[in-house]
């Protein structure tokens, strides 16, 4: 059936006339049929009505009287500070997302994502590294696969399992039968045995997607059936601590739970190719593993040291002015806040400027960029840490 484009209600016919609702006619701005409930006549600025022959200049300034739907009235509010004395409607919310998704260019996808973490729209997988593609859907592949992981066709190969793949990075167990392979996250199709995957929820379903009423993990970022953002969870997933509460939270990078400040750290993990490097991570995932050490004084050279004696045996020179070292900024200079800073303001800046360093946004930078990401996250960190002890929480 029908329904109306701006409130999404369903058109009826009515008995007798009591309870029509029918399509009442046009908005002058955005063009849509609407019902008689979402049409009415308010006064815009005259450029307002697209739907209407102007001359270029003519109407500047100017206001006029016109139809308008309740969609195009709240956007145009909105556009000029006034809050609407109604909320949006269903359709202006889903015009909106749309043109969001139009428009959206999937700069945070990355490899093992099946849908934009921005935008929520389904991406197909990019072939990296020079391999090959599937010959059925042209789907790109791995040298090492035994199947395509996006249709499920077989490469008749019987190639050993392998946890890591040029870029691929395989960190879940195939559950069917007979298949040890692994996947990598989202992947609709094992690539070792081709049978269809339905990712379900580990935790049970303590969660829910708002779009499709899809049970979630905890550590899910995003509905793996429809891509929409899921829900932050209400309590700490370690100490149980609730988040609303707490002055900063973080998603740990290897269980992906959201917890609290005080159960998270930076520490360093070995990789599998033998070089350590640093990873946000709870205090569950982080046991056994140690805090960055702090910076080591370079060494002195054998050259350094005959220079200094050269220097020494030289005639001293007139004593100079002394130079004062450079002065270490506060850690209120660090989050670009004053002493005097209300706890609320001071913590709003501690996220903002904690977020542009998230190992998620720096994930495709070069490693010298990721280590000082980590370093900028470390001093920030300490920064909050010692503002939240000497800023009074608001009662």
């Amino acid at each position: 059936m029908r329904a109306c484009p701006c409130c999404r209600e369903v058109l009826t016919a009515g008995i007798l006339g009591l309870g029509v609702r029918r399509l009442a006619g046009g908005c002058e701005v955005c063009g849509d049929t609407v019902c008689q409930v979402c049409l009415g006549t308010q006064v815009l600025d005259a450029e307002a009505f697209r739907q209407r022959p102007s001359v270029p200049g003519a109407t500047a300034g100017r206001k006029a009287r016109g139809r308008v739907c309740r969609g195009c009235w709240w956007e145009y509010l909105t556009e000029r500070g006034v809050s609407p004395p109604f909320p949006a409607p269903p359709g202006q919310r889903e015009r909106a997302t749309r043109a969001a998704r139009e428009a959206c260019q999937h700069p945070g996808v990355t490899q093992a994502m099946g849908f934009c973490p921005d935008c929520g729209d389904e991406v197909t997988w990019k072939a990296e590294y020079d391999n090959p593609v599937c010959t059925a859907c042209d789907a790109p592949s791995h040298p090492r696969f035994n199947a395509c992981w996006a249709c499920g066709e077989s490469f008749d190969e019987a190639n050993a399992p392998e946890p890591v793949a040029l870029g691929y990075r395989l960190e879940f167990d195939c559950d069917s039968e007979d298949c040890l392979g692994k996947l990598a996250w989202l992947m609709p199709f094992c690539p070792w045995c081709g049978e269809a995957k339905h990712w379900e929820p580990a935790s049970g379903g303590a969660l829910e997607c708002t779009e499709c009423d899809r049970p979630l993990d905890r550590a899910w970022a995003h509905c793996v059936r429809c891509g929409e953002e899921a829900p932050l969870p209400d309590d700490c997933g370690r100490c149980g601590q609730d988040l609303e509460e707490t002055p900063s939270a973080a998603r740990c990078e290897a269980c992906h739970h959201i917890v609290c400040g005080d159960c998270f750290d930076t520490r360093v993990v070995p990789a599998a190719h033998g070089v350590s490097h640093e990873r946000l991570l709870c205090s569950k995932c982080g046991v056994g593993f140690a805090r960055p050490a702090p910076p080591e004084a370079p060494p002195v050279e054998d050259d350094e040291v005959e220079e200094e004696e050269e220097e020494e045996e030289a005639p001293e020179p007139e004593p100079a002015a002394p130079v004062e070292p450079p002065r270490e900024p506060t850690a209120w200079e660090v989050l670009g806040i004053t002493p005097a800073t209300p706890f609320a303001e001071a913590r709003r800046a501690y996220l903002t400027l904690v977020a542009q360093y998230h190992p998620d946004k720096v994930a495709q930078l070069g490693p010298k960029l990721q280590a000082l990401a980590l370093e900028e996250t470390r001093k920030l960190n300490e920064a909050w840490e010692l503002v939240r002890r000497k800023t009074s929480s608001p009662s």
